[in-house]
């Protein structure tokens, strides 16, 4: 709001023309009174001068007087002091105080100044003096008054004149300085208020204020100067900051709308638990604008969101008046739409405007907690079946021996394995697989109570806990036996997909727990062994692990143990089994065998150790090393001119080994490494191997054959023989079981088998070679049916590579 002009009353002339005045008049007072006071001390000085010498001349004669009790000299003396205009009244007074003479005047002299007079020194005075005879003591008094008035009358008169002459000159300063005051600084004062009244805040750079000719050097016209100086100034600033202002509002306005648009909950909320600040999010979560959330009070606003307020308001009191800063993880939160939401939140102090407050930020975690519980359930739960996978059960297995133990009652594991599920993989697709899978685990859930647990392990097994069977143990494997078996009949039941209706079979291996100080990962040991009996004995039925079951565990585990020990000692052997021909008896090669010597035990037979390696995969290792070791010596034997062309070595392939994806790469470069005699290696593959993924066996087996090695399909007759994959496959011979050949001699029946193959073979030009001959009746038999090779204890058992040497010795000469 602009000032209004002030009035003349109230302007700088008017105040200095009053204060000029009474300055003036003061001053001059104070001068005339002084002049006055000095004139008055001078006539002061005369009047008692005066006095003095009426005294000096009267009291001679009024001293006779007194003393001759003279009355008519008394009155002439005191006749006498009346000629003096300024005495009017005298006395003459003998030693007893009685009035000797006294005389009067009767008509005052009238004078002016009676005023001035009674201000200064009074109207008058009375003076005394003492009368005396030179030889006598004071003898009476002379009294006369005395008029101060008439006495000081010229006096009077000239401090009248000078005291209004002052006056009157002050008076006439006082205009003058009035009226220069009034041009030279008021009116001036007063257009320069005007135009400064005049000037507009909000552009002061519009309006100038006029330069006074006049004043152009003083200081008011440097004040208008400089007030000009100021104005542009005052208009730059104003410039800047209205720059200053657009850029923060438009930078508060984009600040508003990132903050806005974060997905993410920002509010701030004040001691008496009121928000002055909500971002979109927050507002849409809560189902307010942001102007309702600032005039409902917190305990309104999220009464249906939280379900402790009281706490959230203690933790902003903690925030405003303590500094904290705040961490919560998690915390329920309820949207205006009702659904469950989880926040983490981060609470700090902040400055806000003239107060302390609350700043809280939220994240919404609520899918990563879904997340997180959806990792935790995946973690915890086979993906396919919705079944616990191996880490639950193990946690859960764990806990339950322990419950068991501690409450001294019985539980048991069941170890369920599809019998030829692999059957259905191959031949109709995993899909078909999976809903099969799916389908068994609803079975098995189905089939036992909530408090047991049912978890798939990997494939086609499954496990299922049962809990709190019974205290007597040979009625909890009762009771174990009885719900295996309404399992094994579930499973069975036929499964209908895709218009088809598949059938499949379990085996079950049952271990009760708690069993001594066994761990859980034992008892599944326990169960898959179990399981595995089945297995042997023909599948689909139920076993309980025994103890001869746990011993055979404990010398695998043993011998896994040694084995290991083996390998890092080099404690295999390989050795040599001739291959002759039938007819000529000719040394036309040799099996490689594995042989473990034992430092205690000794010689281990292959019966024992090789399922141990191959169940452990160290097969995979000492499979490796085998076909390195007789490379190594076929070369050497090869540097000695020891092995004739057309000679072959076999060594012996596990399926294992054969499927390894790098089976193909890793044997051509140990082929690489070694300077063999051509086509001198031969490897010896079983059924088992080559009819399952056919396509891939004959991939690499072509790879190799490429490479100089030759294939022979060992133990022929014995597993899935079929002519339709035997013509597909590029071995070169085959080999006759030794179960055949054992009872070929006695057995009718196996010297149609073994001549059947033999006929089929030489049909198929694949090369003969009988396994197990050990008797001359069995060699002429199988030269009577036209096999060209043999091999057994009849020529010689497997030997090491010295003695082995005979054999070729002989075969060279």
């Amino acid at each position: 709001m602009r000032n209004k002009s002030p009035s003349f009353y109230g302007g700088i002339s008017f105040r200095l023309a009053v204060i000029g005045i009474v300055l003036a008049f003061v001053v001059s007072f104070v001068m005339s009174s002084f002049q006055v006071y000095i004139d008055y001390k001078a006539q002061s000085r005369q009047l008692d001068i005066l006095i003095d010498q009426v005294v000096e001349v009267a009291t001679p004669p009024a001293a006779r007087a007194v003393h001759t009790l003279d009355e008519e000299l008394a009155l002439e003396v005191a006749s006498g002091l009346l000629s003096y205009d300024s005495i009017d009244n005298v006395a003459i007074r003998d030693e007893r105080g009685d009035t000797l003479a006294q005389v009067k005047r009767q008509t005052p002299i009238a004078h002016t100044n009676n005023w001035l007079s009674r201000v200064i020194a009074g109207e008058s005075f009375v003076h005394t003096s003492p009368l005396r005879v030179e030889e006598f003591e004071q003898s009476g008094s002379l009294v006369f008054s005395v008029d101060k008035g008439q006495a000081l009358a010229s006096f009077y008169e000239r401090s009248e004149v000078s005291l209004l002459v002052g006056a009157v000159r002050n008076l006439i300063l006082v205009l003058f300085l009035f009226i220069a005051f009034y041009f030279i600084l008021t009116k001036p004062l007063v257009r320069l208020s005007q135009e400064i009244n005049a000037i507009d805040p909000d552009r002061p750079g519009v309006n100038r204020l006029t330069p006074l000719e006049s004043h152009r050097g003083d200081e008011l016209g440097t004040v208008i100067s400089s007030v000009n100086q100021l104005l542009d100034v005052v208009e730059l600033s104003l410039a800047k900051r209205r720059a200053i202002e657009l850029a923060l509002r438009k930078s508060e306005e984009h600040l508003r709308q990132i903050v806005d648009s974060l997905p993410v909950l920002i509010g701030a909320r004040n001691l008496d638990g009121y928000y002055l600040f909500a971002n979109r999010m927050l507002a849409n979560t809560l189902g307010y604008s942001a102007e309702q959330m600032h005039q409902m009070p917190v305990k309104q606003l999220l009464s249906r969101s939280t379900q402790d307020v009281d706490a959230l308001l203690h933790n902003d009191r903690r925030v405003i008046c303590d500094g904290e800063e705040i961490d919560l993880e998690e915390e329920g939160f309820i949207a205006a739409d009702g659904s469950q939401r989880f926040l983490q939140t981060h609470m700090m102090p902040l400055d806000y405007y003239d107060e302390k407050v609350c700043l809280i930020v939220s994240v919404d975690v609520t899918e990563r907690k879904k997340a997180q519980a959806k990792m935790e359930h995946m973690a915890h739960h086979d993906a396919l079946t919705g079944l616990a996978n191996r880490l639950q059960l193990v946690e859960r297995l764990e806990h339950e021996a322990t419950r068991a133990r501690r409450h001294g009652y019985y539980g048991a594991v069941l170890f369920i394995d599809l019998d030829k599920f692999k059957n259905i993989n191959d031949s109709l697709g995993h899909p078909v697989g999976d809903r099969v899978l799916q389908q068994v685990a609803a079975r098995l859930q189905s089939a036992v109570r909530r408090e047991d647990l049912v978890a798939r392990l990997s494939g086609d097994e499954f496990v299922v806990v049962l809990t709190v069977l019974d205290r007597d143990i040979e009625l909890a494997g009762l009771r174990a036996g009885e719900i295996s078996e309404k399992i094994r009949k579930l499973v069975s039941a036929p499964v209908h997909c895709q218009e088809m209706e598949l059938r499949v079979s379990c085996s079950v291996g049952i271990a009760i727990y708690p069993d001594k100080d066994n761990g859980v990962h034992e008892l599944l040991r326990y169960a898959d062994t179990a399981m595995y009996q089945v297995k042997e004995k023909g599948r689909d039925a139920i076993e309980f692990f025994n103890q001869e079951m746990a011993n055979k565990v404990s010398r695998q585990l043993v011998m896994e143990g040694d084995l290991h020990h083996a390998i890092e000692l080099e404690q295999f052997e390989l050795y040599y089994q001739p291959k002759l021909n039938v007819q000529t008896g000719e040394l036309v090669g040799a099996e490689a065998l594995l042989r473990w010597h034992h430092p205690d035990k000794g010689a281990i037979s292959p019966m024992e150790f090789i399922p141990v390696l191959e169940a452990s995969g160290l097969i995979l290792q000492v499979g490796q090393w085998v076909i390195e070791q007789a490379c190594l010596q076929l070369e050497c034997w090869g540097k000695l001119g020891l092995w004739r062309p057309g000679m072959r070595l076999s060594v012996n392939i596990s399926p294992r080994q054969f499927r390894r994806q790098r089976f193909a790469d890793d044997v051509v470069a140990t082929l690489a490494r070694f300077e063999l005699p051509p086509d001198s290696l031969d490897m010896e593959v079983t059924e088992g191997i080559v009819i399952q993924h056919v396509d891939e066996t004959i991939e690499t087996m072509t790879a190799l054959q490429n490479h100089g090695v030759s294939f022979s399909l060992d133990d022929f007759g014995t597993g899935y023989s079929s002519i339709s994959y035997l013509k597909r496959l590029p071995v070169s011979s085959l080999k006759i079981d030794k179960s055949f050949v054992g009872d070929i001699t006695v057995d009718r029946s196996d010297r149609v088998l073994v001549e059947t193959i033999i006929t089929m073979g030489r049909l198929l030009d694949l090369e003969l070679v009988a396994e197990g001959v050990e008797h001359e009746e069995q060699l002429d038999i199988l030269k009577e049916y036209g096999c060209q090779f043999y091999q057994g204890y009849y020529c010689s058992p497997a030997v090491n590579a010295d003695a082995f040497r005979f054999f070729l010795d002989r075969g060279a000469q």
